[in-house]
């Protein structure tokens, strides 16, 4: 079984962010009996390695580096350049990204470019670090009115007084919350506030905090149609702080369709919500391209 390496070298090395963002999505290959680590020196890279990397580069030729260690490992790359680093010289390489759904929008419009034309390539979907039977089996114990934990987006549109919560918007990912503290907070809200940024509004791409709110029993809200639209109108569409608390009052006062909704978030996060889909999309990728099977088609684990 191949070692799932999350890499973090002098050369190439990856931000904080990113590092949360694969330890989260390496969980479904835990649970199938994979080792995930992170190692810290392209020396430990083998041919059975498959190796997540970032794009924090301090090196002329990383591709020649890898190659050289371990030509026959699979290289998952996140917003590598496909031109810049001549990263077709690597046997097994996967150009990795967001799931942006318009890419006329934002940062990244050479990057596209120069692999759009490539089957190489596979979106990293922000998803549940959670077991698929264990969606809809957590004792819920409400503690407040709503939740909101990730970046500072919408401050302003923080709930009044009159209802009760928590607001961890940060601005340094050092303040980032552990999934763990994350469930808890889920798990005691009657609400989740699913705040985006206005470039992943306009580019398509949803957020982790959707899922995670919907995995847990709340009822989610957003000013994203995207992330609206992507969870089949589970999750409920806001365009501002009164439309947020009507509709946190109208669901307060119908307790019947508060369940009817928590139980199609379940189904919903149990179908496309967890990372089991997410290193899915990996497994068949990898696959297609390079008849390479890592494991066998994920099942309800």
């Amino acid at each position: 079984m191949r070692d799932v390496l999350i890499l973090k070298s002098a050369e190439i090395s990856l931000p904080l962010v990113l590092e949360f963002v694969f330890a989260e999505l390496c969980e479904a290959f835990q649970r199938r009996g994979h080792t995930v680590r992170t190692v810290f020196n392209i020396q430990e890279i083998s041919d059975e390695s498959i190796v997540f990397m970032g794009n924090t580069i301090r090196t002329l030729d990383p591709v020649a580096l890898l190659h050289a260690q371990a030509p026959n490992a699979i290289y998952i790359a996140w917003y590598w350049d496909s031109v810049e680093y001549g990263t077709s010289r690597l046997k097994h390489f996967i150009h990795t990204h967001e799931n942006i759904i318009d890419w006329t929008i934002g940062t990244h419009l050479l990057y596209i470019s120069n692999i759009k034309d490539t089957q190489n390539k596979c979106p990293l979907l922000l998803r549940v670090p959670e077991a698929i039977h264990a969606i809809g089996s957590y004792e819920r114990n409400v503690q407040r009115d709503y939740c909101y934990m990730g970046w500072n987006y919408h401050p302003e549109w923080v709930p009044s007084g009159k209802f009760t919560g928590i607001y961890h918007g940060f601005r340094h990912w050092s303040e980032y919350l552990s999934f763990a503290q994350r469930k808890a907070i889920y798990l005691s809200s009657k609400f989740a506030l699913g705040f985006q940024s206005e470039e992943n509004i306009l580019a398509g791409h949803v957020s982790q905090r959707i899922f995670e709110g919907l995995a847990y029993g709340c009822i989610v809200f957003s000013e994203s149609g995207p992330a609206c639209q992507q969870t089949e109108g589970i999750v409920q569409c806001i365009s501002s702080k009164e439309s947020l608390e009507e509709r946190m009052e109208y669901f307060g006062a119908h307790p019947d369709e508060v369940l009817a909704l928590q139980q199609r978030g379940y189904d919903f996060i149990r179908r496309a919500g967890t990372n089991n889909l997410s290193v899915g999309l990996f497994h068949g990728t990898i696959r297609s391209c390079f008849g390479v099977d890592i494991f066998k088609a994920l099942d309800s684990s």
